[in-house]
């Protein structure tokens, strides 16, 4: 196996994805501003809080197909059938759970009273066009050109939108529709496309087919879930402690830690698959090559991380900036070093999910939750938005820390 012209496909698909990534960053950023201005903070909070569940449900749409569907389609996508045969089982899972959260949804927005209906209410397309998510497909089969065009054209259906139609304070609850609307356009045209190369028939797939795809996947749900939560959670928590103004803020910081979140999204999302694939023909060249990749990401990030972080104390002195202000962007840089505790557990994160471990991965996912549910709720009711990153750390920290320590057992325990 030629691991150089490996590592040269897999630089270019790094820059290719790493294209339309910079772009899924640059919408938020160029949304936030407009829509703080039109708005206010406190509607941007609602908004950050509204986009956190949705994000959580996700996940229960999703299902699998995020980690162990691209490794499925990855190691069989010279099997149409297979491919196939797994994309109907996916989908018509994907349907049932959309239908059935979405039930939910409504029947909890009208039996509970105080909450903002409208906003939720017509968010629900977000949910929607994740029925129809194909990149998690196109991961698989490594044709990163194909989602630079999804991304590139439903943010830019996504901004113009929203520069179009919010244009006063209470257009805040258009923000999440819209965003789902232009990722139901742009998904559901490459959704029909798969639909129709590879024959999938959603209402033909058997129910012990489903059961047996949830038996094999729920622990990788439990895991996402758990991570979502962790991740998700911290703004509606600070909205319910210290109210809509100060989940602004925090949704401001938290999209400082997105923009590398992503960068890192993009590393495991064009790394996997590949590793995937070396490992089976050779575990020692894998392993090699999980290793040079996982250095080269890990020194980049620190060099962006660094560099951000003193270049924010350049901004804050040059411009003199209101106090108010200072503090929130003050705030917001402590969010960059979380990111490298985060890159360094994706090749232990890798292993145990190429092994199957997906079990330990959901426990140790799920107790991170439960950590960040006690940490943030007392941190930030004592120590306001500062304890809250606090506890970001904590829980980052441990989640780090249990992964790297679970895989290098499985190691010892395999020698």
């Amino acid at each position: 196996m030629n691991l150089k012209k490996i590592e040269f496909k897999e630089i270019r698909n790094y820059l290719i994805f790493g294209s339309g990534q910079f772009v899924n960053l640059l919408a938020p950023l160029l949304v936030a501003p407009y829509v703080i201005s039109v708005c206010g903070i406190e509607q941007w909070g609602k908004i950050g809080a509204a986009t956190s569940v949705f994000i959580i449900l996700e996940i229960f749409i999703d299902f699998g197909s995020k980690l162990l569907g691209v490794k499925e389609i990855s190691s069989n996508k010279e099997n149409k059938n297979r491919v196939s045969d797994y994309l109907s089982i996916t989908y018509a899972f994907r349907l049932i759970a959309l239908l059935f959260i979405l039930f939910c949804l409504i029947l909890i927005l009208i039996l509970v009273p105080n909450l903002d209906f409208k906003l939720y209410f017509l968010g629900s397309c977000l949910l929607i066009s994740q029925f129809f998510n194909p990149i998690w497909f196109y991961i698989g089969v490594e044709n990163f050109k194909r989602i630079n065009r999804i991304i590139i054209f439903s943010k830019a259906i996504y901004v113009l939108s929203v520069y179009f139609i919010v244009n006063q304070k209470s257009d805040y609850v258009y923000v999440v529709f819209l965003l789902g609307i232009a990722n139901i356009v742009v998904y559901s045209y490459y959704y029909l496309k798969i639909y129709k190369e590879y024959n999938m028939s959603l209402l033909t797939v058997s129910k012990s087919k489903l059961i047996e795809s949830v038996k094999r996947e729920y622990p990788i749900v439990v895991s996402n879930l758990s991570i979502a939560v962790y991740t998700n959670f911290p703004i509606l928590i600070i909205k319910y402690v210290l109210g809509d103004f100060y989940a602004g803020i925090y949704k401001v910081g938290d999209m400082f830690l997105s923009v590398l979140r992503s960068y890192l999204t993009v590393f495991f999302n064009v790394s996997f698959p590949k590793f995937c694939s070396i490992y089976f023909e050779n575990k020692r060249e894998a392993i090699l090559h999980l290793k040079k990749i996982n250095i080269v990401n890990i020194l980049f990030l620190s060099l962006i991380v660094v560099t951000l972080y003193f270049v924010s104390f350049f901004f804050l002195n040059e411009f003199g900036l209101d106090k108010k202000l200072t503090n929130s962007l003050l705030f917001c840089k402590d969010f960059l070093f979380v990111s490298l505790i985060v890159a360094l557990n994706i090749p232990f994160y890798q292993m145990l999910l190429l092994k199957n471990h997906q079990n330990k991965i959901a426990q140790i996912s799920f107790f991170g939750s439960i950590l960040m549910f006690i940490s943030c709720y007392f941190l930030s009711k004592n120590f306001n938005l500062q304890g809250s990153i606090i506890s970001i750390y904590i829980v980052e920290i441990f989640i780090t820390t249990s992964i790297i320590i679970s895989s290098l057992s499985l190691f010892k325990k395999n020698d």
